[in-house]
């Protein structure tokens, strides 16, 4: 059963990259409000879809409330890192950072406080290999070409905040399992709060005009939307039963190959050598790491 709900999670993330970039094409509007709005609006429907999923239960330990407003500050670190280093260079180049942090900085977590997660040699090589598979996948946009020192910077706070959100998670699963909804919802409700006071104090009066968004656009931000609070509540669900870095890496390695099978078949990219063998080999990595 959890092997279902991993490939479900999984399914679900790469859903939810795949409507945010249609959301991105066909938004109409201001492009530097596409990510505030998006931000907001993901905050107040995994708050809603975490709701549902607790019974509309909201209990919280003070470990909790430190842990959700870190883990707040952490994602909201990501988000910003996120746009500062695309703004900046290769998107390639800030993902394959993105993604060697959401699997190393977990591994790092598990294997030294957590006695009861060790690997064996066999999983680190498939580790080692599904971090090789991002590199082929994202090969030909590796070279940032010239760029100022503040990408690399952005680079790595992307890494960092992406791994440290991932493994809080984890340890909010350790230290009490039974309030994990209560502090993804404490993670994006703060988000959200914060994200909306930046496009206030950016509009002014002209706030409401940012939530002016055309249906074309709207469908996919609706389905993102939905996909992505289904997607966080299986994962707290789940992840209790696997090895923090086994899982982020499964996970991290299924969301982007399935990406990008999507970016051939949706966006027409041209399969090139190097991301064949880089799906290839996260596939094999997910198969050794599933043993």
């Amino acid at each position: 059963m959890q092997t279902l709900f991993i490939i479900v999670v999984i399914v679900l993330y790469s859903l939810q990259t795949l409507f945010c970039k249609l959301y991105s094409d066909k938004f109409k509007g201001k492009k530097e409000l596409i990510t505030p709005v998006f931000c907001i609006l993901e905050s107040a429907a995994i708050v809603l879809i975490s709701l549902a999923f607790n019974g509309f239960r909201f209990n919280i330990s003070l470990q909790t409330l430190i842990i959700g407003v870190i883990n707040a500050a952490v994602l909201f670190g990501y988000n910003s890192s996120l746009i500062a280093a695309g703004a900046r260079g290769s998107y390639a180049f800030l993902n394959v950072a993105m993604l060697f942090g959401g699997i190393l900085v977990p591994m790092i977590y598990s294997v030294g406080f957590l006695n009861d997660e060790k690997l064996g040699p066999l999983k680190y090589i498939a580790i080692a290999a599904m971090l090789v598979s991002f590199i082929l996948m994202n090969f030909e946009g590796l070279r940032p070409g010239s760029v100022h020192i503040s990408y690399y910077l952005f680079c790595l706070l992307l890494f960092v905040c992406n791994g440290v959100y991932g493994t809080l998670i984890k340890v909010q699963e350790q230290i009490n399992d039974s309030q994990s909804k209560e502090m993804i919802i404490l993670t994006y409700g703060i988000m959200g709060v914060i994200a909306l006071i930046q496009l206030v104090a950016k509009e002014k009066s002209k706030t409401r005009n940012a939530f002016h968004i055309n249906k074309e656009a709207l469908v996919f931000l609706i389905l993102c939307l939905i996909t992505a609070g289904l997607a966080i509540n299986l994962l707290v669900i789940i992840i209790p039963y696997f090895n923090a870095a086994v899982f982020y890496a499964v996970e991290s390695g299924g969301v982007l190959l399935i990406s990008a099978i999507y970016s051939m078949v949706f966006f027409k990219e041209k399969p090139t050598a190097a991301k064949i063998s880089g799906i290839l080999l996260a596939a094999a990595s997910i198969t050794v790491l599933s043993i």
